[in-house]
């Protein structure tokens, strides 16, 4: 029960709250059971491996470079110190206690524990009395110590060495290995050390009665099958705690996990102050907790707040020394107990903390069943990227230094940096000075210091509120100071820039009209129209739209091929005061009449007879007339706040939604692009999206009212990218907008690119590999971001070569981002939230679905800043403040894809297929299987001539990502289906083909895979193991592996550790072996 300041520690119980004392005899009373002590085994029986030492030494084999499993402490030690009576006094604590001593042999990947009869433990001493900054080099090179890995069969596992700084001024560090120790031995070496030092420096033996057993004795009595009785008792409980799919907890990471775990960490050090600590003591003693379980549910309360998950497993240590006579022992005791809590229902921290505390009583109350026991049965779904079970811990521990007294000497304990980190996250908490010294270890591959500067800084202020009001709900504890708050919500936020708020889009077309009349307004295979020309040609039909009736707000619909009449055609609508409902030619006219119906269109601008199916006028377009009037005769003024468009995007029922656009919304967007592109006179922008997807508008209008040209591509251009490939050649076009599908499309032949061109992507995301191709042919390039119903794009960002990640970088003029929680509530830099838009681009709703815009179409929260009437849209899209004030995009709230409680990232997938050789283009979605199982299948298309099989596609990502990314089914297409809007079409991909292998059993094929069946059958205890039985499922665990090894290795067979993990079933270790199988083992297998 360290976790609770070692609570079991002899002479600690008289001194607890009467809450803690009511713990300790409930956990007395239901824990282990203490009829069978401990007794001394004989000196010649077999010295086996406690569940701790099995598992510390299979992550040693995991990984034996690290420093994971190296435990430090550093002493500053001021006084008159015999360094040779120091060194006796080591010498004595190694001799007394058999695990310094022990050692253990990996020969052939069996470990067996050794004993040394006698040991020498040289205390190196270092001298540093001539260095510039002692103190300073002394600390650096104990971290080096404490970094330094040991050779486990090499005995001691123990090393300790003084820096001598003064004649009175030393600094001890000693670092010992976890499989022979653990945090409570550390103050028992110290103890034992400076009480032999004692009597040295007296001249007489110290007192310490002979221990009463020794670690071996242990390691056997936990080993005994006698207490499989106990064990059972308690797995009971487990089980039902922890059974079913375990979650996965989804910390911000600063950089994507690799294919295996890295276990190189790195720590940081702050402090609670005083009065929050007697805050918090209090706040546990009213709810009959502790110091312990209040600082759990604030650990927990920051979880849940920075990953948004409500069910959370947090690992702790408890000090695992239930008996008498392991007390003043040095081992490896520790055990592991795994706390989950449900955070739903956004509850008050103070009922946060009742639910911490009902679950740490029962915790304790089976805290006998090792955790590698627990492991074992629960087999949860193992990777070698993450910890089983659980990925981040809470420490809560005493100081290590002992409270004895040395005449003249002072002691003071250093910290050091281990370099190591065996989880995810770990916060370590102990009490000192009146307040909390607290730190996060964590793992360094994956986060940058500043965002565990950032965590803590949110754990302080969080601790901060609880402490002052018990009762705020998880959704109101604040994460981030004003300074942050200010700038996050409003200086990046301030975008206000002037454009023309009184004018229409169409307005801003007939000024530029006015100034280059004659410049070349479009191009169209062929066809060229000036500015006067067009104008007049739009004129003319808002002429006749206004003798059709169509007046102010009047939808009408616009459904042609893409020529010159479509562009005047738009212009034409807004002209007459009317919104143009965008249709697509090629579209099923079942949807052509959906749309023109739920618009409420009486005309619609056609070139031939039409399917309107209902009251809808169809408008034959006529040629430009040489009569075509100069201007569209008056009626009521249009204004920015009427509508401009009625656009309509996929809806989730099926069935279309339109988005209602007003020309303010798209005035500002011209506008803001016009100045971040820098677009001017007589550039080219080569038009290429469908007129019935939303961007459509920045390719048609932004070069009219800045005194460019459209070059509009026809379908049939659009289809042939060599002719594409011409059209901006011939055609001198300075921008190209383009969904990221359409741009590998462009990119796809021999096409060199062009130096001078501006490309715009977005739609979709972009992927690093994509835009490094583009930045070599291209000589600029922007991501855009934008959901229609915030008018075409609402962020942009400018991408450098070698840009990561690639971001939508920060809002357009006018326009604000913010990325909220659930609640609604803005969150710091690095948590995910839904990304949230407002500002002057976003949409009058949705039409006629008042229901649906009230959900997405939201007042301004509280606590965000708001004018009058001002609304924000709900993207549902995930998002992160990066540090430098860029957004992430991190997927769709509503794709969020999990197998096994692992979330998955398609994106990531499909990114790791795209670096395949033979492999284009890579879509990955989620399935459902027949049996209701979720797997992942691949969609990809290949480079021409080339057909990569499952099982190549399969190692091949095996190089990069963890076995749950890996797809279940490989489909190879010709090409992927894309929507009218050219984004990949997710709905449209082939169903896949149907499994036929048996999964109920598979017998092996060859050698091989009889002798790894045999082996894993024999290991396991199992009657057969099929080749695609998964072995962690059969019960495999570490002692099992480590078996099976040492079996391969007598055949000539090399296996690792790692090799499970990556390789679960005999299938696929066998297939990983067969290549690099010498002939004379392959004959010795044969032979079996």
């Amino acid at each position: 029960m360290n976790s609770d300041a070692d609570a079991g520690s002899p002479g600690r119980a008289g001194d607890l709250s009467p809450a803690r004392r009511a713990l300790l005899a409930k956990w007395a009373r239901t824990g282990a059971s203490r009829e069978s002590g401990i007794t001394v085994g004989s000196q010649g029986a077999p010295v086996v491996l406690s569940f701790v030492q099995e598992r510390q030494l299979f992550l040693e084999l995991l990984d034996p470079y690290t420093a994971v499993n190296n435990l430090a402490t550093c002493i500053r030690i001021e006084g008159p110190l015999d360094l040779a009576a120091l060194e006796r006094s080591a010498n004595q604590t190694v001799a007394r206690h058999e695990a310094l001593r022990t050692s253990f042999n990996l020969n052939q990947g069996r470990a067996v524990p050794q004993i040394a009869p006698a040991l020498s433990l040289d205390v190196v001493v270092v001298s540093l009395e001539t260095h510039h900054d002692r103190e300073v080099e002394a600390l650096r090179l104990a971290e080096r110590e404490a970094h330094r890995p040991f050779d486990l069969g090499r005995p001691p596992l123990l090393r300790a060495k003084a820096f001598r700084l003064g004649a009175e001024l030393h600094v001890l560090v000693i670092v010992i290995h976890h499989t022979i120790a653990d945090g409570w031995s550390l103050g028992v070496l110290l103890r034992e050390l400076f009480l032999h030092y004692r009597g040295e420096s007296r001249g007489v033996a110290s007192e310490l009665p002979p221990l009463p057993i020794q670690y071996r004795d242990f390691a056997a009595w936990q080993r005994d099958p006698r207490h499989t009785s106990l064990f059972e008792r308690q797995l009971g409980y487990w089980k039902e705690q922890l059974g079913g799919v375990l979650p996965v907890l989804d910390l911000p990471i600063d950089r994507p996990r690799g294919i295996r775990q890295t276990f190189r960490g790195a720590t940081h050090r702050f402090r609670v102050a005083g009065p929050v600590l007697a805050g918090l003591k209090e706040l546990a003693r009213r709810n009959d907790g502790t110091l312990f379980m209040a600082l759990m549910a604030g650990y927990q309360a920051l979880l849940h707040r920075y990953c948004r998950q409500d069910d959370l497993l947090v690992g702790t240590p408890t000090a695992g020394r239930t008996r008498p006579e392991t007390q003043e022992l040095i081992g490896a005791f520790i055990n592991t107990l795994v706390l989950r809590t449900d955070l739903s229902g956004d509850p008050a921290f103070v009922e946060l903390l009742r639910r911490v505390r009902e679950t740490a009583l029962a915790s304790y109350a089976h805290q006998d069943l090792p955790f590698e026991r627990l492991v074992a049965e629960l087999r949860p779904q193992r990777v070698l990227s993450r910890t089983p079970v659980f990925q981040v811990m809470f420490i809560f521990q005493n100081s290590p230094l002992p409270e004895v007294e040395l005449p003249g000497i002072s002691l003071r304990l250093l910290t050091v940096d281990r370099g190591a980190a065996q989880f995810d996250l770990t916060l370590l908490v102990s009490e000192s000075g009146g307040g909390l010294d607290a730190e996060f270890e964590y793992n360094s591959d994956l986060f940058d210091r500043a965002t565990i500067e950032r965590l803590a800084g949110s754990f302080q202020l969080l601790l901060d509120r609880v402490v002052a009001d018990p009762d705020t709900r998880l959704s109101a504890l604040p994460l981030m100071g004003e300074a942050e708050r200010a700038r996050l919500v409003v200086e990046l936020n301030d975008t206000a820039a002037d454009y023309p708020r009184a004018l229409c889009v169409h307005q801003l077309f007939e000024a530029q009209v006015e100034r280059t009349p004659d410049a070349v307004a479009l191009l169209c295979e062929g066809s060229r129209l000036s500015y006067r020309e067009l104008d007049r040609w739009a004129n003319q039909l808002a002429a006749g739209l206004r003798d059709r009736g169509v007046g102010l707000g009047t939808p009408v619909g616009v459904h042609l091929e893409r020529s010159p009449a479509l562009v005047a055609a738009l212009l034409a609508v807004l002209k007459a005061g009317s919104a143009y409902v965008p249709i697509d030619s090629t579209l099923p006219s079942e949807r052509v009449r959906y749309i023109l119906q739920d618009a409420g269109a009486a005309v619609v601008l056609t070139e031939g007879p039409l399917d309107r199916g209902g009251p809808v006028e169809s408008f034959l377009v006529p040629p430009l007339a040489r009569e075509a009037p100069l201007a569209v005769a008056a009626g009521r003024p249009v204004t920015p706040a009427d509508l401009a468009y009625l656009i309509y995007t996929s809806g989730s029922t099926g069935r279309p939604k339109g988005v209602r656009i007003p020309h303010r919304a798209l005035v500002n967007l011209l506008w803001s692009m016009r100045q971040m592109l820098d677009l001017g006179p007589g550039d080219a922008l080569l038009a290429v999206t469908s007129v019935s997807f939303d961007i459509a508008a920045l390719e048609l209008y932004l070069p009219l009212i800045t005194g460019g040209t459209v070059v509009l591509a026809t379908r049939a251009e659009i289809l042939d990218r060599r002719r594409l490939h011409a059209a901006i050649a011939a055609n001198r076009v300075k921008a190209l907008q383009a969904t990221p599908s359409m741009w590998r499309l462009i990119l796809q032949g021999d096409w060199p690119g062009d130096p001078g061109l501006l490309a715009l992507s977005g739609g979709e995301p972009l992927t690093p590999e994509l835009a490094e191709e583009l930045l070599r042919r291209v000589g600029s390039l922007w991501n855009l971001y934008g959901p229609t119903e915030t008018t075409v794009w609402s962020a942009a960002r400018r991408i450098r070569p070698g840009e990561r990640p690639i971001t939508i970088g920060r809002p357009i003029a006018n326009t604000q981002l913010y990325i909220l929680d659930p609640h609604l509530q803005p969150l710091p830099v690095g948590p995910t939230g839904e990304l949230v838009i407002g500002g002057d681009g976003v949409a009058d709703g949705y039409h006629d679905l008042p229901q649906l815009s009230a959900e997405r179409f939201i007042p301004v929260p509280s606590g965000l800043p708001a004018r009058p009437g001002a609304r924000l849209f709900r993207t549902g899209d995930l998002a992160r403040h990066r540090p430098d004030g860029t957004i992430e995009l991190l997927g769709r709230l509503d794709d969020q894809v999990k197998l096994n409680g692992f979330r998955v990232e398609p994106g990531e997938i499909e990114a790791a297929l795209c670096r395949h050789p033979s492999i284009r283009e890579a879509v990955v979605v989620p399935r459902q299987g027949s049996g209701g199982d979720k797997h992942l299948v691949a969609y990809m298309v290949p480079d021409p001539g080339t057909e990569p099989s499952a099982s190549e596609l399969r190692e091949f990502l095996r190089a990069t990502l963890p076995a749950y990314l890996i797809p279940a089914v490989f489909v190879l297409l010709e090409s992927l289906p894309l929507t009218t809007a050219g984004k990949v079409n997710r709905r449209a991909l082939p169903a896949p083909p149907v499994a036929t292998t048996d999964p109920a059993f598979a017998a092996p094929n060859g050698p091989l895979e009889e002798r790894l069946a045999t082996t894993y059958a024999e290991v396991l205890g199992v009657p057969r193991v099929g080749i695609h039985d998964n072995f962690f499922d059969l019960g495999g665990g570490s002692i099992q592996i480590l078996e099976i090894i040492v079996r391969a290795h007598a055949v000539g067979l090399s296996l690792s550790p790692q090799s499970f993990f990556e390789h679960q079933t005999v299938a696929e270790l066998a297939a990983s072996l067969s290549h690099g199988v010498p002939p004379a083992v392959s004959e010795a297998i044969d032979n079996g």
